[in-house]
């Protein structure tokens, strides 16, 4: 739980591929997706949106809700198993583009925080094996089964569609128990699935790498190329804003300064402040509630201090307000949090 202070699960990062799969499936589902929504700085429609990014704490809370009113019966085969190169964007032109699997998986790995990644990938290779290794960027055990899910089962969709044939691999390895669907892996996968092992892993044969893709393009495999490296350092100098703007924010938490102070410290409008927020895909109370709940998870590590001390570092001058509010940004009470913070 500690590792929910990092700054990297609140910053609005990630394109919503994953997630407006998720929807998608939990609509197909009589999920009420509008419902599903609310409080999490999101609407379903803003995720059609070009250029929207969530950060991984929305993505997770969506993950835990949808979870929580359908259960985990294999909801993350079913996102994952319907993805193609596309699903990628602009990440998944440049691997359809390359000349081979394997230079498509390494574009791939690259960019896989442009490609919405919820984990962290690896490529390993040995003398006649290749394996894509997955490990969890935060500690999240109430989820990290439908991150799996969807993560190997997208992997090998994506390899099938880019080579256009139904490649097998050669073993599955899961660090959790087989859960109650654990026949859908079978299905999916057609291959040994190993659970309970010590590492989340696909392995397939080495010469996977050496296919070559019929929809090479060496052109627009350069020009996507350059474009995520352009894409790499505007985010960059998106979290520098959010950043600067946090850090503002954090020293005035009972009243913060408004966007008009903000631009004016900045030396531009407040409507060009506020269209690079919102091109952050955060707005500016977003901002306010980010740095007010990591502050509060902060202090609550501080047994010393009562609730209503950490309601008013963090801003609230009621107990009951910053009670609401800490629900809303985290999915539990402070009370909860504390029991897994301390």
């Amino acid at each position: 739980m500690k590792d929910i202070a990092d700054p990297r699960f609140s910053s609005a990062s990630a394109p919503p591929h994953v997630s407006r799969l998720l929807l998608r499936v939990a609509a197909e589902r009589d999920g009420d997706v509008e419902r599903i929504c609310m409080g999490l700085g999101f609407a379903p429609a803003d995720l059609e949106r070009p250029g929207f990014r969530l950060s991984h704490r929305q993505s997770y809370l969506l993950v835990r809700r949808i979870l929580a009113q359908m259960g985990d019966n294999g909801l993350g085969l079913a996102v994952g198993g319907r993805q193609t190169a596309v699903s990628l964007g602009l990440v998944g032109l440049g691997m359809q583009a390359s000349p081979s699997l394997g230079a498509a998986m390494r574009l791939g790995l690259d960019y896989q925080r442009h490609a919405g990644a919820m984990l962290d990938y690896g490529l390993e290779t040995q003398v006649d094996t290749a394996r894509v290794v997955l490990t969890p960027r935060f500690y999240e055990s109430d989820v990290v089964t439908f991150y799996m899910e969807e993560a190997f089962s997208s992997a090998l969709s994506i390899i099938r569609h880019l080579t256009g044939v139904r490649l097998k691999p050669k073993l599955l390895r899961l660090d959790y128990p087989r859960p109650a669907h654990g026949h859908l892996y079978d299905v999916l996968f057609e291959c040994p699935v190993h659970f309970a092992e010590a590492v989340n892993a696909i392995e397939f044969e080495l010469s996977w790498l050496e296919i070559a893709l019929a929809t090479r393009d060496d052109a627009v495999a350069a020009e996507v190329t350059d474009l995520l490296t352009e894409a790499r350092w505007i985010d960059q100098e998106r979290c520098e804003l959010i950043e600067g703007l946090q850090r503002e924010v954090r020293k005035q938490l009972g009243a913060p300064p408004s966007l008009t102070e903000l631009a004016h410290q900045l030396n531009i409008s407040e409507r060009t402040l506020r269209r690079r927020i919102e091109s952050a895909g955060l707005s500016y109370q977003a901002v306010i509630d980010e740095a007010r709940r990591a502050r509060a998870l902060s202090l609550l590590g501080r047994e010393e201090l009562s609730l209503m001390e950490v309601a008013f570092q963090t801003g609230f001058s009621d107990e009951r307000n910053f009670r609401r509010a800490f629900k809303r940004w985290t999915g539990m009470t402070p009370r909860e949090a504390r029991k897994r913070v301390i």
